[in-house]
């Protein structure tokens, strides 16, 4: 088997890395940044404990470079889109946001770094640079949600108030839920997003 050549050897360094980055993003999304470890990691993505250090110098460094990834990668705002033409009213587009958020998805990658955030909003103590991310990956989601709960309370399907705060709560509610114990929303989804939607509607 003739060798490979620099740029086959760098390309098979990048899948590497890339695979790496994909199990951090599942491990990090389901037992959250404190309890995650790199030996986790490790076995998520089937390489040795050695390898990981190989490629990142420590957690924090993985972290970061596996969310900054995965927001580049996970295409979120074609969830959005796919929500704003699905004909949904504001009230189930936010019912289907939250369905997505706790449950199995074939879109892993988005749903791993919104869960990530989420854990995030309840580190403290975080590096500056994963606080700066986070904050910036945060106000997307922000940004991309206000729109919704305005139609909502337009069209009277959304309790009246302050927007901004009203979004605020409802995802310190997901962040805890999150950081709390998210395989519990695994099993009839449906029925416990349909609960936690009553928060916030006004029927």
């Amino acid at each position: 088997m003739a060798p490979l050549n620099e740029n086959q050897l760098n390309q098979k360094k990048a899948e590497r890395k890339e695979q790496i980055m994909r199990a951090a993003l599942k491990v990090f999304a389901d037992n959250g940044v404190k309890l995650t470890k790199i030996s986790m990691i490790a076995k998520e993505a089937k390489v040795s404990h050695g390898l990981v250090y190989h490629y990142f110098d420590s957690k924090d460094e993985i972290l970061y470079e596996s969310i900054e990834w995965g927001t580049e990668e996970n295409r979120a705002t074609q969830v959005f889109n796919d929500l704003n033409e699905s004909g949904k009213s504001p009230l189930e587009k936010i019912k289907a946001f939250t369905q997505f958020a706790f449950s199995e998805s074939d879109r892993w990658v988005t749903q791993s770094v919104f869960r990530i955030m989420q854990h995030l909003n309840e580190t403290n103590g975080l590096p500056d640079h994963i606080n700066e991310l986070v904050n910036n990956a945060g106000q997307f989601y922000i940004e991309a949600l206000s729109p919704i709960f305005r139609e909502g309370q337009k069209f009277g399907e959304i309790i009246q108030g302050d927007t901004e705060e009203l979004l605020g709560i409802y995802l310190t509610v997901l962040s805890g839920i999150m950081a709390d114990d998210p395989s519990f929303w695994k099993e009839n989804t449906e029925w416990k997003v349909e609960i936690l939607s009553r928060m916030i509607s006004a029927r």
